[in-house]
């Protein structure tokens, strides 16, 4: 997203799209893209994909995460979907200033029960 806040419908529902801010995960606290987010597939073949998109595995040493959350409003309830990443960086946490941009009110937001 190159702006904060996107919008969007589907079907009758109004829908925003909110960013809480991105994180970027890097050795040594996280392992390297290619490992960290494909544990499980064949070696051979994630590095043969990989090349096939211009990424080359060894060189491909961190990747940076938006933390999107959507809000989706049916008429009758605003419902916030995922809370975002809150204080995980100094990056994240954004989320109730881009509501705000967004014209949303927390308070606005229906609760569960």
């Amino acid at each position: 997203m190159t702006t904060e806040i996107y919008r969007f419908q589907v079907g009758d529902f109004q829908c925003i799209a909110v960013s809480d801010g991105t994180h970027t995960y890097a050795p040594p606290a996280f392992p390297p893209p290619a490992i960290f987010l494909f544990d499980n597939a064949p070696k051979e073949r994630l590095e043969q994909v990989l090349r096939e998109h211009k990424l080359q595995p060894e060189q491909w040493l961190e990747w940076t995460s938006p933390y999107i959350c959507l809000v989706v409003n049916t008429g009758k309830h605003q419902v916030l979907v995922d809370t975002g990443a809150g204080g995980l960086a100094p990056s994240t946490g954004k989320l109730l200033q881009n509501l705000r941009a967004a014209g949303i009110a927390p308070e606005e937001l229906t609760q569960s029960s």
